[in-house]
């Protein structure tokens, strides 16, 4: 290096290269070309020269690209709805499977177990004594003819002796409803000529009772009185046909009217009147307490029913 070089150095700011370090970066276009054109190939230099080969501007090529697209759109549509369609089918399918689900469980709870089920019943009311057994029979309403039957088989089963059985009477009606027998539906269905008034002084609950003996069975009644002095009048009146309607239910015997009268007998310090019938058989009824009255076919029958009240009086 010569002076002058080494002088022109020392006087260059810095950071500024020598002339001789200094090369174009581009070399210089080839023959033929644009001098235009950069000499190292991008992509700009591409699509450059692609719309100058065709003579067309950028604007021409964005319009061309939408033409084709408007051109192509059902075709991308079809596809598009193709897809809509399948998710669509898939999603209506298993909503009506969902539903027809419920439809069939609906109509199988419906159809099948509403009439194998039992219909709530509201049980029997209790016996207004202590028994060792309740039996419920069922009969047509106004059946007379049943409810003789009824009580006839319940009467021969076969219980231990000095037991006691409450029968309880179901009414069936034509309409298909169920109920359990007041007082006045047992002497209507049996067609009791009973005094006017007396189904209207006592209490629709009422027990029929059953007391099996070794070589039989006897029958009672006990009724509530809503007025115990007009029912008791009641039974007096009717003392002179009374068995006129109660000799169905000796069943086996067969009783007449006797001719003698009732008369007057204490059980378990208890007043009651008593008729002596044939056979060694009896009728007699009573009141206890003036609360109950007390119709049975035989006197040891009355005075079991008599003990039981007395060791658990009704409430």
């Amino acid at each position: 290096m010569d002076e002058s070089q080494q002088k022109a150095g020392e006087n260059r700011p810095p950071g500024q290269l020598p002339p001789e370090y200094k090369k174009p970066l581009l070399s210089p276009p080839a023959p033929g070309t644009s001098e235009d054109l950069p000499g190292i190939r991008t992509m700009k230099h591409d699509a450059t020269r692609y719309l100058k080969d065709r003579n067309i501007s950028f604007l021409d090529l964005v319009a061309k690209e939408h033409t084709y697209a408007q051109e192509h759109a059902k075709t991308f549509e079809y596809n598009e709805r193709v897809t809509e369609k399948v998710w669509f089918r898939s999603v209506v399918i298993l909503v009506s499977l969902v539903f027809l689900g419920i439809l069939v469980y609906t109509a199988y709870v419906f159809l099948l177990t509403r009439d194998t089920l039992p219909t709530t019943e509201a049980p029997p009311a209790s016996a207004f004594i202590t028994v060792e057994e309740r039996e419920i029979i069922s009969i047509r309403e106004k059946d007379r003819a049943g409810l003789l039957s009824k009580l006839e088989a319940a009467r021969r089963d076969r219980l231990p002796s000095r037991s006691i059985k409450h029968v309880v009477v179901r009414i069936d009606s034509f309409g298909g409803e169920t109920r359990f027998a007041f007082a006045r539906d047992f002497f209507e269905t049996l067609d009791f000529k009973t005094p006017p008034g007396f189904t209207e002084n006592i209490n629709d609950k009422f027990d029929i009772l059953i007391y099996y003996r070794p070589d039989g069975a006897d029958i009672a009644l006990l009724i509530s009185p809503k007025d115990y002095e007009r029912v008791f009048a009641h039974m007096l009146a009717w003392e002179s046909t009374a068995l006129l309607d109660f000799r169905h239910l000796y069943f086996d015997n067969d009783i007449s009217q006797p001719l003698h009268l009732f008369s007057d007998k204490i059980v378990r310090n208890i007043d009651t009147r008593t008729i002596a019938l044939e056979q060694n058989q009896e009728f007699i009824y009573a009141f206890f307490a003036q609360r109950l009255l007390v119709i049975a076919t035989s006197e040891q029958f009355l005075e079991v029913i008599l003990g039981r009240l007395f060791a658990a009086p009704p409430r």
